[in-house]
């Protein structure tokens, strides 16, 4: 009974915290238009939402010419990456009431802004930025699971060049309008991916993360071979595959990665194509028919996958490692 309450309230905090996550987007987009002229208006938004962290775009073409109205505060940062250059001079920052005004931002650039301070801005040129929504209790949790103490503040000049999250936001920028395209796994894996840089890039910690020396034990690789093979879909999330292992989640990701040499989500892509491999050679199935059974959204997906994997079609693969191959009717649901 114990553990049914304490799963049904780690649920309802997740919920909780989804919830409030979840309103970023629009409640950003309202504090950027108020006190603007009648004309202005955002012409895109566009969020997804996990509880660790909100990712938001904005895109206004006549920008933000007069100073937007304060967002209240939050134990949170907003991480502004810049999709389009803006000139000198015109991005403008007040912080509990300090100005400030940035030089060029170029494509690429970052910003931090920490919520828990009386913030607004102005920008009269046109913009599009991805902002992320980081709560410090995800901050907390990474440094907490590295061993070290939390993190007292993010910072950067206005206008960084940040290659590593740039090219992390471009990888994602689809799937703003198409969630489904990625799974739980690589969302989750994301978040981490994003967080981990932030904390070692801009993170002002007193004490440098320790080293982990070992992988996962024997019985914890077998396990999560076994609940990555159950869920070729990706519809698993680290922190499962965590608690399977007894571990926390930015230990195990680290763990996995000594004992694996890559990601799980990676670890997961590979596995899918040597599947593929074998129903392409032992069955006769349709490329519809192994997508599906690979954990693939459709042919297209198994197909530029593979590609990337294998240098090579499916079809291309096939005809050339079959050739003295007699195809084996396997029943579906063998398969899995």
């Amino acid at each position: 009974m114990k553990n049914t309450r304490a799963s049904e309230q780690h649920r309802k905090s997740a919920h909780s915290a989804e919830a409030q996550v979840s309103a970023h987007g629009a409640q950003m987009a309202k504090y950027f238009t108020l006190n603007q002229p009648p004309h202005v208006a955002l012409d895109s938004v566009a969020s997804i939402v996990r509880p660790q962290m909100a990712m938001t775009r904005l895109i206004a073409r006549s920008g933000i010419p007069e100073r937007t109205a304060s967002i209240p505060p939050e134990r949170a940062y907003v991480v502004s990456v810049h999709l389009n250059h803006a000139n000198s001079g015109e991005w403008e920052l007040w912080t509990d009431e300090k100005y400030t005004k940035t030089g060029v931002w170029p494509v690429g650039g970052v910003a931090m802004c920490d919520l828990e301070s009386n913030s607004s801005i102005r920008n009269p040129g046109p913009i599009d930025w991805i902002h992320y929504l980081v709560p410090r209790s995800t901050l907390d949790a990474l440094s907490d699971d590295a061993g070290t103490r939390e993190v007292k503040r993010l910072h950067c000049v206005y206008g960084t060049l940040d290659p590593v999250l740039h090219h992390l936001t471009q990888l994602m920028l689809p799937c703003l309008n198409r969630p489904e395209m990625f799974s739980q796994l690589f969302m989750d894996s994301f978040t981490l991916m994003v967080c981990s840089h932030l904390v070692r890039r801009y993170g002002q910690l007193r004490e440098a993360n320790p080293q982990i020396k070992g992988g996962l034990a024997p019985w914890q690789s077998r396990r999560v071979v076994e609940l990555l093979q159950a869920h070729l879909d990706g519809q698993i999330n680290l922190t499962t595959l965590a608690e399977e292992c007894r571990l926390s989640v930015s230990h195990f990701a680290r763990s996995f990665r000594i004992s694996f040499g890559t990601s799980p989500h990676r670890y997961l892509i590979l596995r899918r194509v040597e599947i593929a491999k074998g129903l392409l050679t032992e069955t006769n199935h349709s490329l519809v028919e192994i997508a599906a059974q690979t954990g693939f959204s459709d042919q297209a997906a198994l197909t530029r996958t593979f590609a990337a994997v294998v240098g090579a079609t499916p079809a291309k693969w096939r005809r050339e490692h079959t050739g003295r191959r007699g195809f084996i009717e396997m029943p579906l649901s063998h398969a899995h």
